[in-house]
């Protein structure tokens, strides 16, 4: 008896190790980039090298998950299971690390440069999601859309604690 589309996972079954390979590689190009200054990280010195380092690996960690969970709920909008959490999250992994090598492209201006990285960041994560979930463009800009929400939201969260909390 032939499937319905609709009963087909969201997320093609893979080798999850493939795609965390590629992520892993892409996360230590981007600490590695930190380490010999090719990002501004502030101060020089090799504290704030190793702070920047640090901070790339978390907010790729932060980013990924976000973007898993925007697959997770263009899966729930299709109306079709999303397929194994572990191929989702090393397939989000690897395009968000890739994504994040955007930031070694040169801009002038400090404000420019941090918008310039955010959207590159989003645009090159979305041309690779795709490709790596199968799906259409559509779906991958709206996984992206979803993770960048929530990114943004947990931001401004943050944001707001900190200011909270900071002493007076």
């Amino acid at each position: 008896m032939p499937t319905r589309a609709q009963d087909t996972p969201l997320c093609p079954e893979g080798d999850f190790r493939f795609w965390t390979g590629i992520g892993g590689g892409a996360l230590g190009v981007l600490a590695l980039g930190c380490l010999v200054g090719a990002l501004p990280s502030g101060p020089e010195g090799l504290p704030a090298r190793l702070s920047a380092a640090a901070a790339n690996a978390v907010w790729v960690v932060l980013c990924s998950a976000a973007g898993t969970a925007g697959f997770m709920a263009v899966a729930l909008v299709r109306s079709r299971p999303a397929g194994a959490l572990a191929d989702i999250a090393s397939r989000a992994f690897a395009c968000t690390a890739v994504a994040s090598l955007a930031q070694f492209v040169p801009v002038p201006g400090a404000l420019l440069k941090a918008a310039f990285d955010g959207i590159a960041v989003a645009a090159v994560a979305g041309a690779l999601a795709r490709p790596a979930f199968r799906i259409p463009s559509l779906d991958a800009y709206a996984a992206v859309a979803v993770a960048a929400g929530a990114v943004g939201a947990l931001s401004g969260v943050a944001l707001l604690v900190t200011w909270a909390a900071a002493p007076a």
